[in-house]
């Protein structure tokens, strides 16, 4: 789960600006050692985490805050490590974990679960030399006294700067509604057994679910608390079935480059074939009790 948010009732946009990009820049920071450590699969997962939640805070405020080309780039740049690295933790460490404790014992696949257990490690490296490097320091420095710098604040538009001091409730539900609509248009036109579909219906439900946090304090508690548990129910297994898809793509790299390994990852890839087949009624399911239980 993400960090809580700081935005509090009473906050103007700015002020509420400020607040999610400071947690989700500390959030990148506080894990940034763990991650240059080489082997914290944890790190790499919250950095991450605090990497999306940042970049999601510079979209929904990018009307009134414009961000560098620049530092977008970068931090798309870094996403791509992370994101490589993570893919790798969760092969080894967690879909191919759960298939040897739930299905039979199958020759070569205490061999599968050791060489990605390598990748991964490789993986991590890879991340950590990222996240070490002077292009990654510069990134860290530049976006700190971009924010410092609050460029903003003197651009000569007097219709902007009385947004930037308008109260973020409204706001904020105006964004909630416009992140739930477009989630819902996605959802709504999914077709279950398509990859492709379910990612793009997990990237938009994962970022209103970022959002919802960021503005959970300003919004109705009871409702908003229960519409965050059918989210994350529905993300579960969006979760799940994303998992399994890179895993399969995974596999295949690791089968050409250790042919050895053929047999093993084939009974991989159509286990886990067969278990995508098994959850998506109950991707259905939590689709439409996420649906009823209507926007943030």
């Amino acid at each position: 789960m993400a960090s809580t948010s700081t935005v509090r009732t009473g906050m103007t946009v700015e002020q509420a600006f400020a607040a999610i990009v400071r947690d989700s820049f500390a959030q990148l920071l506080h894990h940034a050692a763990g991650v240059r450590g080489g082997d914290a699969p944890e790190s790499v997962h919250q950095m991450r985490v605090g990497l999306r939640r940042l970049r999601l805070a510079l979209r929904l405020f990018g009307r009134w805050i414009a961000v560098p080309p620049n530092l977008l780039a970068e931090l798309r740049w870094l996403r791509v490590r992370l994101g490589a690295a993570r893919d790798a933790d969760v092969l080894a460490g967690g879909t191919l974990a759960a298939l040897a404790a739930t299905c039979p014992p199958e020759d070569g696949l205490a061999a599968l679960q050791e060489a990605a257990a390598v990748h991964a490690q490789g993986m991590r490296q890879l991340a950590a030399s990222a996240v070490k490097s002077a292009r990654c320091a510069r990134l860290m420095r530049d976006l700190s006294a971009w924010l410092q710098a609050a460029p903003w604040q003197a651009v000569p538009d007097d219709a902007l700067q009385r947004a930037l001091r308008q109260p973020i409730g409204p706001r904020a539900a105006r964004m909630l509604r416009r992140r739930h609509a477009r989630l819902v248009e996605i959802g709504e036109r999914l077709h279950p057994d398509q990859s492709e579909e379910r990612h793009r219906l997990r990237i938009a439900a994962k970022k209103l679910r970022y959002a919802t946090e960021f503005f959970q304090a300003v919004r109705p508690s009871g409702h908003t608390r229960r519409f965050l548990r059918r989210l994350a129910a529905l993300l579960d297994v969006l979760g799940g079935l994303n998992d399994a898809v890179v895993a399969d793509l995974l596999l295949r790299d690791l089968a050409l480059r250790e042919p050895a390994l053929a047999g093993s990852t084939a009974f991989a890839r159509g286990y886990l074939c067969a278990a995508t087949a098994q959850d998506l009624p109950a991707l259905v399911r939590r689709w439409r009790r996420f649906v009823a239980v209507g926007p943030p």
